[in-house]
């Protein structure tokens, strides 16, 4: 028993994602995971395969493996680059926003969920994954949310509604437009996102106070 306890544990340990102590192993990381990013963005996460983002970085099959033992170890990496810096950039904006609208702060967290969307495609795919670990993305969402609540607690007038419900609603609303950015019959019709901006807006509106 006490074996097969140290074998699980082992087998457990294999399946992380290595992680490199050199400049070169940092580097060689990036590629991979670049390279993850155009295929997964190109044909879908369960289309993709580690043979064609090993062939896409110019690497061997091993060196990617030996990095990263699974697709999903390789997903979940990248998904957490593209998270960061999508936090990154709604901290930026907090530090902006001071002084907009509760409407145009919407506008603005929009905009820049558009540019980055655009910037990164594959966030789409990532974020539609089915084997995302519960424990990350409900912490993922709660940064999130809280970040979106930083942005619109700077609104003028201020926001007299609950200042957690109404980044709950933000953040749905952006959830939706990932989404409908997906799905290529959707992604044409600008109209989808248009209108959920129009929501935003109302919504916000109606939030802020009245003096």
């Amino acid at each position: 028993m006490k074996n097969m306890r140290k074998s699980s544990q082992k087998s457990s340990e294999e399946l992380k994602t290595r992680v490199p102590k050199r400049q070169r192993g940092h580097d060689r990381v990036a590629v991979l995971l670049e390279a993850a990013a155009k295929v997964f963005a190109r044909k879908g996460y369960d289309a993709a395969t580690m043979t064609e983002i090993a062939a896409e970085a110019n690497s061997s099959i091993g060196s990617l493996y030996q990095f990263f033992p699974t697709k999903p170890l390789l997903a979940e990496a990248l998904h957490v680059d593209r998270l960061e810096r999508l936090k990154a950039g709604l901290r930026d904006m907090g530090e902006r926003s001071a002084g907009l609208s509760a409407a145009d702060s919407g506008e603005a967290i929009f905009d820049a969920l558009s540019a980055f969307m655009e910037e990164f495609p594959e966030f789409a795919v990532l974020a539609g994954r089915r084997d995302i670990p519960r424990e990350r993305k409900l912490r993922s969402r709660a940064e999130l949310k809280e970040l979106i609540a930083g942005v619109l607690r700077q609104a003028r007038p201020p926001i007299s509604d609950d200042i957690a419900l109404m980044s709950g609603i933000v953040l749905e609303l952006l959830r939706i437009a990932v989404v409908v950015t997906s799905e290529p019959d959707a992604a044409e019709d600008h109209r989808v996102v248009g209108e959920l901006r129009l929501m935003l807006r109302k919504r916000l509106e109606d939030a802020a106070a009245t003096g």
